[in-house]
C-alpha cells in the first residue's frame, strides 16, 4: 500500500523545505525569473508601439490596431511553440536541456531588444527589424522553456502523493512573483527612463535564474529531466538554429514580405468571411478526433477530456489576456493614475493580478486541501465553471468603469483593480488546478506534448484576443455592430467589455452542463 512521504522526506528520503522537495524551490526560482521577463515585456509592448514617435521618450507611432495585432502574434506564438518544445523535450533532449536552451535564448532576445534602441537604431526601420528579431528569440526560447517546468515538478512526487496539488499552487506562486516584479521594474524603466532599458532589464533576471538553477541542480534535481538514453547533446545546434530563424524572420519583416503575406491572407479570408473560418474550425475538430482515436482505449477518455478543457481554456484566456492589450490601453489613456501629483506608470496595472495571486494562492491551496479532506473538493469542470463566472463578474466592473469615460473624463483606478481581483479568483479556480489535473490524468508517454497542447489554449486566446482588441476603436465608433445593438447600445468602450461578460457566462454555463460527461471520461484515472 502507498504511504505518502512525511513532511521531512522526499521520494529518496532527502530533507524537504516546507514539506516539499527542495527541488521545487529551485524550479520556483527559475520559473519566477522567466515570468519576470515575459510579463515585463507584456506590460511594455503595446504602449511602446502605440506611443508617439516624438517627444522625450518616443515610441513607434503605430496605430492601436497594428500594435495589438503584433502583441497578439507575439504572445500567441509564445504559447503555441511549447507544443514543438514539448515534442523536442520528450523525444530528443529531455526537459532539463530544453529549459537551459530556453532560458539562454530568452535572455539573448531581451539583449537584442535593448540593442534595438541604441543610437541610430532607436527610430529607424532597421532598428524595428532588430526589435522583431528580439521578439522572435523570446518566442523561440519560451517554446523550449515553458512546457518543461510543470513536468519536472511532477517527477518530484510519487504517484498518488497528496502534496502534488499544493506543489502546483506553490509553483503558480513563483509564476506570479515574477509576473508581479516584471511589470513593476520594466514599466518604471521603460515609461519613465527609456523603453529599451525596460526591455533589457529582463535579460539580467533570466540569467540570474538560470545561474542559480545550474549551480543547485546537481544536488536537488539530480536525474530529473534527463534526455532519452543514447541521445546526443543538441543544446548548441538548437541555440544556433534559434538565432538563424530570428534573423530570417527579421529580414522578412524588414523587406515587407511578412506584410505582403498578411495582406494576402486577409484577402483570402475576405473571399468568404464565414465559410473559411468554419472550414478551419472543422479541420481542427477533425484533427482532435483523430488524435483521440489514435490513443490506446484506456487513454481516450482522459485525452478527450483534456482537449475539451483546452477549448474552454481558450475562451477564458481570450478574455483574460485583454490585460496586455485593451485593458493596458485603457490604463494608459482612460484611467486617472495620479497619486499625490505623480502619475503612476500604466504598466504597473499589469502587476495587479499577479500580486493578488501571490496573496490569495495560499488561501486557495488551503481551501482545496480542506475540501479534499472533507471529500468535498469540486471536480475540475466545476472549478473551470467557477473561473469563467468570476471572469464575467470582473468584466461587469469594466463595463461600469468604461461607461461615459473619455480621455478627458478618466475613470478611477478602482474599476481596473476590481476587474483584476475577480479575474484573479477565476484564474486560481481553474489554472493551477488544471495543470495538476493534466499531469495526473494524461498518458505518461505524451504528457509533455499534452502540456504543450494545454498551452495551445493560450496561443489561440492571445492571437485572437490581440486581433479583437485592435477592433476596440471601431466598436467604440459604431463601425462594427455587436449583436445586442438591435435592443440597446451603451456607447464608448462599454460595449466592447460587455462582449466578454456575455461570452464568459455562456461558456461557464456550457461547461456546467457538460460536467457529468467530463467526470466520466476520467473517472478511472482519479
Amino acid at each position: 500500500m502507498y504511504r505518502a512521504p512525511s513532511a521531512n522526506e522526499t521520494m529518496s528520503g532527502e530533507r524537504t523545505f516546507l514539506g516539499h522537495p527542495v527541488g521545487l524551490s529551485l524550479l520556483f526560482v527559475v520559473e519566477m525569473w522567466e515570468r519576470f521577463s515575459y510579463y515585463g515585456m507584456r506590460a511594455l509592448l503595446v504602449l511602446y508601439l502605440a506611443r508617439s514617435a516624438g517627444g522625450e521618450n518616443p515610441g513607434r507611432g503605430w496605430s492601436k490596431e497594428a500594435s495589438d495585432n503584433l502583441f497578439g502574434w507575439y504572445t500567441g506564438m509564445a504559447y503555441l511553440l511549447p507544443i514543438v518544445g514539448g515534442l523536442i523535450a520528450d523525444r530528443l533532449i529531455g526537459t532539463h536541456r530544453s529549459l537551459v536552451i530556453g532560458a539562454l535564448v530568452i535572455a539573448l532576445g531581451h539583449i537584442v531588444l535593448a540593442v534595438s534602441g541604441i543610437g541610430v537604431l532607436a527610430g529607424s526601420a532597421s532598428g524595428m527589424s532588430v526589435f522583431i528579431a528580439g521578439l522572435v528569440l523570446i518566442v523561440l526560447g519560451t517554446g523550449h522553456f515553458k512546457p518543461n517546468v510543470p513536468v519536472m515538478i511532477d517527477q518530484l512526487y510519487r504517484p498518488g502523493d497528496p502534496r502534488r496539488d499544493g506543489a502546483f499552487t506553490i509553483f503558480y506562486m513563483g509564476v506570479n512573483v515574477g509576473a508581479t516584479l516584471g511589470p513593476l521594474a520594466c514599466s518604471f524603466l521603460g515609461e519613465k527612463i527609456g523603453w529599451h532599458y525596460g526591455f533589457g532589464a529582463a535579460a539580467v533576471g533570466m540569467l540570474l535564474g538560470l545561474s542559480v538553477y545550474l549551480w543547485a541542480r546537481p544536488r536537488y534535481l539530480a536525474g530529473v529531466g534527463e534526455p532519452p538514453a543514447g541521445r546526443a547533446n543538441w543544446t548548441l545546434p538548437l541555440i544556433v538554429l534559434s538565432i538563424g530563424l530570428a534573423a530570417i524572420i527579421a529580414a522578412l519583416f524588414h523587406f515587407r514580405v511578412l506584410a505582403a503575406i498578411g495582406a494576402a491572407a486577409d484577402a483570402f479570408v475576405a473571399l468568404s468571411p464565414t465559410l473559411i473560418p468554419l472550414l478551419f474550425a472543422a479541420a481542427v475538430l477533425g484533427l482532435a478526433v483523430w488524435f483521440v482515436a489514435s490513443q490506446p482505449a484506456a487513454d481516450r477518455g482522459p485525452v478527450a477530456c483534456i482537449l475539451i478543457f483546452v477549448f474552454f481554456n481558450a475562451i477564458f484566456w481570450f478574455a483574460y489576456e485583454q490585460a496586455g492589450s485593451s485593458l493596458n490601453h485603457f490604463a494608459d489613456e482612460m484611467t486617472d493614475r495620479r497619486i499625490f501629483g505623480w502619475e503612476m506608470p500604466a504598466g504597473w496595472f499589469q502587476s495587479a493580478s499577479a500580486l493578488m495571486v501571490v496573496l490569495m494562492a495560499p488561501v486557495f491551496a488551503a481551501l482545496w486541501s480542506a475540501l479534499g479532506r472533507a471529500n468535498r473538493n469540486p471536480s475540475q469542470p466545476i472549478k473551470l465553471t467557477l473561473g469563467l463566472y468570476a471572469l464575467a463578474a470582473g468584466y461587469v466592473f469594466m463595463v461600469a468603469g468604461a461607461y461615459g469615460t473619455t480621455p478627458t473624463a478618466r475613470a478611477a483606478m478602482f474599476w481596473l483593480l476590481a476587474t483584476y481581483f475577480f479575474h484573479t479568483i477565476g484564474e486560481l479556480c481553474m489554472s493551477p488546478t488544471g495543470l495538476a489535473f493534466l499531469t495526473r490524468v494524461a498518458p505518461l508517454r505524451s504528457v509533455s506534448l499534452l502540456m504543450g497542447i494545454w498551452f495551445l489554449a493560450n496561443a489561440v486566446a492571445n492571437k485572437l484576443g490581440g486581433q479583437f482588441a485592435g477592433k476596440i476603436e471601431a466598436i467604440e465608433q459604431g463601425e462594427i455592430t455587436l449583436p445586442w445593438y438591435a435592443w440597446f447600445r451603451l456607447g464608448g468602450q462599454a460595449d466592447f467589455f460587455l462582449f466578454f461578460v456575455l461570452l464568459a457566462v455562456l461558456a461557464g454555463t456550457l461547461v456546467l452542463a457538460l460536467a457529468p460527461l467530463l467526470k466520466r471520461l476520467v473517472a478511472h484515472r482519479l
